[in-house]
């Protein structure tokens, strides 16, 4: 028999937990035809020489929805063996939207996913209002790698709220409203819906991000549709307790979510932060498995990376959890230096770390904010410092030390913080942690801050290869089967005959994710940090090789994987 495509002499590693096996995968029409022992020939034959044939890796937590307008390629993502994804998490998106409200929505993903307004505004297509126009528009521009949909809850809301959204919860009329346009995405091929209570998570000018004022029966509302549908997920962060697991009532509305909607919901995100035990970590687990014994399909998404992030104090992401600085965002420059040499605000800064330094992402923990960019010679010295030993030498307070030096350099004083992950150890232990998703990349996020969408290079290097944490068909199982069956893909995430051919063929012994980089490629020519990979040597979607090595093959062979496909 002729193949469109035969992989030669591969170990096989079927995405299912299996043990890997020597053989060869043939592919016609852009399905696994035949794996094993294959006689025949192929219209393109590749030989893997010994190296691992995998499913193409899924990755459920990602926010590409504004740059797949710019990049259908999806990179990083596409580089680090990525073939499906899903987008719309944390409650932010580019749809639903009034083509006269684009420039404020956009302000969501300015301070929620850091990303630079004017790169939205001038690099969106925006050639949509409704959801489902949206979900079109991108499949009739063609895409690289296959994709999933979340409508954005916050999105939802402005679009029916109006400025509003950020101030109260729905009436019933308007909850009516949402929950017709959620059925209409729905039924166009949406995978749920997204939601952030995160107080970290604000809209324009530092309001609240309109997915914090919705009311429990909007919730139930939207759930119902799910529950009706029987289709879908649910993304959310809930309010965190003072161990940054799910308060109490984050975890009580996880079950409602659940209960309501009879449909998977995943919460962000069992992390190791300052002040976190991992007996919180334990203890919310344990809560988990009684819900899941009862059907109750409730998981946490963890991370494999330790998450280092870049700031300056023109968008300090870094403070957004704190009421004092509400009024620094979308300002401008003198607006912002003015605010920061006011005695007032410096005060309300110092008071409320020291009343409510678990509200702030880095804990108050100044040992861990770093300076990484000084332009002028006299702050050259603290490159590499920490802020602690900054106001040490200075003998000034740390807010003080860190608004001095920023004032002294235009708010162009760059600073890294390093507080996700840190501990290797603790994220050894997380990672043995049952019923969890391995998530949480953020790839198209946070450009000018970090870059992890090379998640599934670093856990086949760090967590497979390095530590031996995870065998290497456990590692792949959490990259393909597990993902792809939360999100009720079929076709997808393991190797048998019939599936798609999505595939990634990389070397165990020489995949990584390379150091990041500096590249001035987003509209406009502004810079974003990009992450190469290291050892892997095909990826294939649907059949069509994508990637060779690092060179892209040409194509767009992704497709929009609609809900109403789902099992």
């Amino acid at each position: 028999m002729a193949y469109d495509l035969l992989i030669k002499g591969a170990q096989i590693c079927d995405g299912t937990g299996a043990p890997i096996y020597s053989g060869s995968l043939a592919v016609e029409d852009g399905k696994i035809a035949a794996l094993g022992n294959i006689s025949g020939i192929a219209r393109r034959e590749l030989n893997a020489h010994g190296s691992i044939l995998a499913p193409g890796f899924v990755d459920i937590h990602t926010h590409y929805d504004a740059q797949v307008s710019w990049d259908p390629l999806f990179t990083c993502s596409s580089w680090h063996g990525i073939t499906s994804l899903l987008m719309g998490n944390c409650g932010v998106g580019v749809a639903p939207v009034r083509p006269h409200e684009r420039s404020t929505m956009a302000w969501d993903l300015v301070n929620v996913e850091a990303l630079p307004h004017k790169v939205l505004m001038n690099g969106v297509s925006w050639e949509w209002e409704s959801f489902p126009e949206y979900m079109s528009a991108v499949e009739r521009r063609g895409i690289a790698l296959n994709t999933c949909f979340l409508v954005p809850l916050s999105a939802l809301r402005f679009y029916v709220l109006g400025d509003e959204a950020a101030e109260r919860a729905a009436t019933a009329e308007e909850t009516a409203q949402m929950a017709s346009l959620f059925r209409d995405a729905m039924l166009a091929g949406a995978h749920g819906f997204s939601l952030s209570l995160a107080p970290q998570h604000i809209g324009f000018q530092g309001r609240p991000l309109a997915s914090r004022m919705v009311s429990r029966e909007e919730l139930a509302a939207l759930c119902r549709v799910m529950r009706e549908l029987d289709r879908g997920i649910i993304e959310i962060l809930p309010s965190r307790g003072a161990n940054a697991t799910a308060s109490d009532n984050g975890f009580e509305l996880l079950v409602f979510l659940a209960e309501q909607s009879n449909r998977p919901v995943t919460f962000l995100a069992i992390l190791d932060l300052p002040g976190t035990s991992f007996k919180a970590h334990e203890d919310t687990i344990e809560r988990l498995k009684p819900l899941l014994a009862h059907g109750l399909k409730i998981l946490p998404q963890v991370t494999p990376r330790p998450i280092q992030q870049y700031y300056t104090l023109r968008e300090p992401f870094i403070f957004a959890a704190l009421d004092s600085w509400k009024g620094v965002f979308n300002r401008t420059a003198e607006e912002q230096a003015k605010l920061f040499r006011s005695a007032d605000f410096r005060q309300s800064f110092k008071n409320e770390l020291k009343e409510h330094v678990n509200k702030a992402v880095f804990r108050g923990r100044w040992d861990r904010v770093h300076i990484v960019r000084a332009e002028k010679e006299e702050n050259k010295r603290f490159l590499n410092c920490s802020i602690a030993q900054v106001a040490e030498v200075l003998k000034k307070d740390p807010e003080d030390a860190i608004l001095d030096l920023a004032l002294s350099e235009n708010l162009e004083l760059g600073i890294t913080l390093s507080v996700i992950n840190v501990n290797k150890d603790v994220v050894h232990r997380i990672l043995q942690l049952p019923n969890t998703l391995v998530g949480l990349s953020d790839a198209g996020a946070h450009v000018a801050q970090h870059c992890d969408a090379g998640m599934p290079s670093y856990l086949l290097s760090e967590w497979v290869r390095e530590r031996n944490a995870l065998s290497l068909e456990e590692g792949v199982r959490r990259l393909t089967s597990e993902p792809a069956s939360f999100l009720s893909l079929t076709g997808k995430g393991s190797l048998k005959p019939g599936n798609d051919a999505d595939l990634v063929v990389f070397d165990p012994q020489r995949i990584r994710p390379l150091p990041p980089e500096w590249r001035h490629d987003l509209p406009g020519g502004q810079a974003r940090l990009i992450e190469r990979s290291e050892g892997i040597e095909y990826t294939i979607v649907n059949g069509h090789v994508l990637f060779e090595g690092d060179e892209y093959q040409g194509g767009m062979p992704g497709q929009v994987l609609r809900s109403s496909r789902i099992a």
